[in-house]
């Protein structure tokens, strides 16, 4: 007897049962289970139906005996989920980041896709009249008459309150006085709408037609419609027809019409107009790096390339007509951007070159429309994806490119399981298809440029605007010098005055602060008393809009206090600015302008972020106060004035990354100034003018800030030069989460060769999030592999210790925030 197997992962599942099962395939299902296929199978001790993924098909087995294998129940597709690279960086992925078969599917897949059991519990007929002796088992009949014969399992459940309701489930089970049906459902599925077409020939209506046959005008409508059209929805026939449905009904009722269900796709572009855009003739630089980059793509081998461009210097149609090659060799290419509200601006430009060949993947688009978008991809139905860090997923075959615009961003890093980069995946995916990776940056990571300077990545450099316009003069304002000078407002004498020209010349500016909020804390003056988080123990930010106080972190909020909690003096006031304050000041001090805000509380619904550039570009909004989501990739010609607001707030933040995140920030927010005809003008306000990292981006010179931050690096064994891990650990009881981080440190420490450096365990630089306590261990080594191997075992090991603790463990690797 042949037997042939399968091994499955389970999804939805934890770390305890993440591993390969073995099950058989049945006779029946053979030809339709493959590698990447979903289905359903029985698990554990009571066979309850899971859901699972094929990863690799099983040489068939000879065998005279049954094997003790369970069998797959069914496969819910008749196309596999996860293509052959989707398998391949499965397992990838979850050695790299330490995680489970189930945390990385879940990145691979639009949310909603997963399938949910549903038991319904019926009663046999005339069962409700017998008689049980077992009172809980008639309380069950009782229970599940008054329903109406039919129950959901766990509904009935909670009706009966009973201990050991399985059991006597089972029970009436066999006895043959109830059974239960199983039924699947998913969130989100293909959208389908009726329609009708012609269920008779041509000739034969046309014949009816024309001897009068059919006496209805209404009927006649319709049935001429459909002569010229083969399928036409039913909404559409009713409303262009001037029929009901009943006339619809009568038609197909004497065999003329057939109905039927046809799959709409849920186009987030639907309602757009881009008007066509053609490549542009490149210049001398644009033209000498498309000539490297498309030989890199000929040659069908994994390459990496970084573009490093100053601000306008034409990175973006360098991008769009090296995947116009891509498409001429047969090949498709994903476009990463770091952030949702610049994918609004990089869909306009793909979609205006190169049509309904674009797909968009982001978090802000509706269920419906991502599991459609992920589903033209994965039926080859369009070219190139862009969006998003979670675009790197993208179920596009034959890839040939991917493009990490703006590659130094924080947000390709997930700061949620898994904790992957979407630039190491995204290497990864590319060195399996044997495809191009680019990355373009006007400041790239220390990380990449050190790779580059080093060989390993080809450096190609675009110094130049295509315009001719000059990058934005930049001035610091010492805001040490303002206070002396009397100014305690959050604007510069040169700022406002500038601001103010701006105004009178009907030009834009952007006004930059990388702090949300009213004020960053509320303070008492008399008890020195400061609202915090009750379970996050961190201050509260202040709404004025709301007038609330919100914890950034775990959501908590409280309407803010006209007294002090503690003393109960009226003497409340609100410490530190945030964006929605310098809106506010903005208002009070140039009345005459009008005023858009762009930050996390005011992106919160679907598309907001896009109708709110929109509304900046098109109604040439005078100001626009923001966070770092407008400091990057946008174009706005008009915009000549930028105003960076405490610059140096983003330093000594405890993290190394820091005063690289300062110049990155500052230069990229600078760059939003001159793009059109007008040359841009920045102002820098800062309390620290001697540091290197501000003072290398007044330069906008990435070179001198590079050769000092590289030095610092080494000097201190920090990346590119080791590889960091951050073991946090978290719990309700602070004792027990120290006690487990203790313990696992003195396991390392015992373990580890002196290749790994452990230092802790310390508190969080955040101690308390959600009411739990955290702790933490950092990690360094120069070998990642090295750092892996261990943590692995460790990870495994932890388990075990800390369930009955109930104390959580996070590991991230090479972190991008260090707090």
């Amino acid at each position: 007897m042949n037997i042939t197997t399968a091994s499955i992962v389970l999804s939805n599942t934890t770390r305890s049962f993440d591993k390969k099962y073995t099950y058989a395939v049945p006779e029946g299902l053979k030809g339709q289970i493959c590698a990447g296929c979903r289905v359903l199978v029985p698990f554990g001790s009571g066979s309850m139906v899971k859901e699972g993924f094929v990863l690799e098909m099983n040489p068939e087995k000879d065998s005279a005996k049954p094997i003790g294998y369970k069998t797959v129940k069914s496969v819910l597709e008749p196309y596999p989920l996860l293509k052959e690279d989707n398998i391949r960086l499965l397992e990838w992925m979850k050695k790299q980041y330490i995680c489970t078969y189930s945390d990385v599917i879940k990145c691979m897949l639009p949310p909603g896709i997963s399938v949910k059991a549903i038991k319904n519990v019926r009663l046999i007929s005339k069962a409700e009249n017998k008689a049980y002796k077992k009172s809980n088992l008639n309380k069950i009949i009782h229970n599940l008459t008054c329903a109406g014969g039919e129950c959901e399992y766990e509904q009935l459940r909670d009706m009966c309150g009973i201990r050991g309701f399985k059991g006597y489930i089972q029970e009436l089970c066999e006895c043959k006085a109830i059974y239960i049906e199983e039924s699947y459902e998913q969130k989100v599925s293909a959208k389908s709408i009726k329609a009708v077409s012609l269920a008779k020939e041509r000739e034969e209506i046309i014949n009816e037609l024309e001897n009068n046959k059919i006496k209805r005008i209404q009927q006649v409508r319709v049935l001429e419609i459909l002569l010229d059209n083969e399928i036409v929805s039913a909404a559409d026939i009713k409303r262009f027809a001037g029929v009901t449905s009943s006339v619809l009904d009568t038609l197909s009722k004497y065999g003329y019409i057939r109905y039927t269900d046809i799959e709409v796709m849920r186009n987030p572009l639907r309602d757009k107009y881009y008007e066509k855009t053609e490549p542009l003739l490149p210049t001398g630089e644009q033209s000498k790096a498309l000539t490297l980059l498309k030989q890199k793509l000929d040659s069908e081998v994994f390459n990496e390339s970084l573009i490093h461009g100053i601000t306008g210097s034409g990175k973006t149609e360098v991008y769009l007509q090296l995947i116009s090659h891509c498409f001429a060799l047969g090949k498709k290419a994903i476009m990463l951007v770091p952030e949702i509200a610049l994918t609004p601006q990089m869909v306009e430009r793909f979609a205006a070159r190169f049509g309904n060949r674009v797909a968009v993947m982001h978090s802000r688009l509706s269920l419906g429309e991502r599991f459609d978008q992920w589903k033209l991809i994965s039926e080859g139905r369009v070219d190139v994806v862009v969006g998003a860090r979670s675009a790197v997923f993208a179920p596009i075959s034959r890839l040939g490119l991917i493009i990490i615009d703006e590659e130094h961003e924080s947000s390709y890093k997930s700061e949620s399981l898994p904790r992957y980069s979407a630039k190491e995946v995204a290497r990864k995916r590319c060195e399996i298809n044997k495809a191009l990776l680019l990355y373009g940056s006007a400041t790239p990571s220390v990380d990449t440029y050190y790779r580059a300077v080093g060989g390993e990545i080809e450096l190609i450099e675009m110094k130049n605007r295509p315009n001719a316009s000059e990058l934005p003069a930049v001035e610091l304002a010492d805001m040490r010098l303002e206070l002396e000078n009397g100014n305690r407002t959050p604007f510069s004498f040169r700022l406002m005055e500038e601001l103010k020209k701006n105004i009178d010349n009907s030009q834009q500016s952007i006004l930059f602060l990388n702090r949300r909020g009213f004020s960053t804390f509320v303070f008492c003056r008399d008890c020195g008393y400061t609202m915090k988080c009750p379970g996050c123990n961190i201050a509260l930010t202040y709404h004025s809009k709301s007038n609330r106080l919100i914890c950034h972190y775990c959501g908590f909020t409280v309407k803010n206090p006209v007294k002090c909690p503690s003393c109960e003096s009226v003497n409340i006031r609100y410490f530190g600015i945030g964006t929605q304050k310098i809106e506010e000041e903005v208002r009070q001090r140039l009345p005459e302008s009008s005023v858009i805000r762009m930050d996390a509380d005011t992106i919160g619904f679907k598309n907001s972020h896009e109708a709110i550039l929109s509304r900046f570009r098109n109604e040439n909004i005078n100001i626009m106060v923001g966070t770092q989501m407008i400091a990057k990739g946008h174009d706005f010609p008009n915009v000549t004035l930028v105003g960076v607001l405490a610059a140096d707030s983003m330093l000594n933040t405890g993290d190394f990354r820091s005063s690289e995140r300062t110049f990155q920030l500052l230069t990229q927010v600078a760059g939003r100034a001159g793009r059109g005809s007008i040359n841009g003008r920045v102002i820098i306000q800062t309390y620290n003018t001697e540091d290197y990292s501000i003072l290398a981006a007044c330069n906008q010179d990435f070179i001198s800030f590079y050769k000092q931050e590289i030095l610092i690096r080494k000097r201190l064994n920090y990346p590119p030069f080791s590889s960091i891990a951050i073991v946090v650990f978290s719990g309700r009881k602070d004792r027990a989460v120290f006690d487990v981080s203790r313990d696992i440190r003195a396991e390392l420490a015992e373990r580890v060769s002196s290749d790994i450096e452990v230092l802790g365990p310390s508190r969080c630089p955040i101690p308390k999030i959600s009411n739990k306590y955290r702790w933490r261990l950092v990690l360094k080594a120069k070998a990642e592999e090295l750092l892996l191997d261990e943590l692995t075992e460790m990870s495994d090991r932890f388990w075990k210790k800390a369930k009955a603790e109930d104390i959580l463990m996070s590991i991230d690797i090479n972190p991008y925030n260090m707090l």
